[in-house]
């Protein structure tokens, strides 16, 4: 009997990324389109997003991980979607300052040319580096259950 792995693999977790990048970028359109903002990568279109626009986006890029992550749904809308959910190394819900820490450490896991991204291939537990440096595991769902607060069967 094969057993089957419970930790998210590298195409569930790109996919996932690829869905909150998009959140990401549809959040930044909306704070462009009520500032009023110039579209495009015009060089008027540059200048209007430095300072205020600018320091607001990093911001919710910032808090936009750690937050779900550490909230009681344990994952972005990406992971949600994909199944995933972020825990620490005993399986538990994490922290803000865990998930701010994992999030922080995915800058590492760029360098060099994002090998600590490509550790997931070559862990036991598909961790890549700043999993390894936070000391979390992005899980599989199990089964929606009755206390899952997503429950895609439906």
């Amino acid at each position: 009997m094969q057993q089957i792995n419970p930790y998210g693999g590298p195409f569930r977790r790109f996919s996932a990324f690829l869905v909150d990048a998009l959140v990401i970028a549809l959040i930044g359109t909306v704070i462009d389109l009520s500032l009023g903002l110039p579209g495009g990568i015009t060089q008027e279109a540059l200048e209007a997003q430095a300072g205020f626009p600018s320091y607001l986006k990093l911001g919710i890029h910032l808090i936009y991980w750690p937050l779900f992550e550490s909230s009681a749904l344990q994952g972005t809308p990406g992971k949600l979607l994909l199944r995933l959910r972020v825990t620490n190394l005993q399986k538990q819900r994490i922290s803000f300052g865990q998930a701010l820490l994992r999030n922080l450490a995915k800058i590492l896991s760029l360098i060099p040319l994002g090998f600590g991204f490509l550790m997931i291939g070559i862990t036991a537990k598909n961790q890549c580096l700043h999993d390894k440096i936070a000391k979390t595991l992005v899980m599989k769902r199990t089964k929606p259950t009755g206390s899952d607060p997503v429950n895609l069967t439906h």
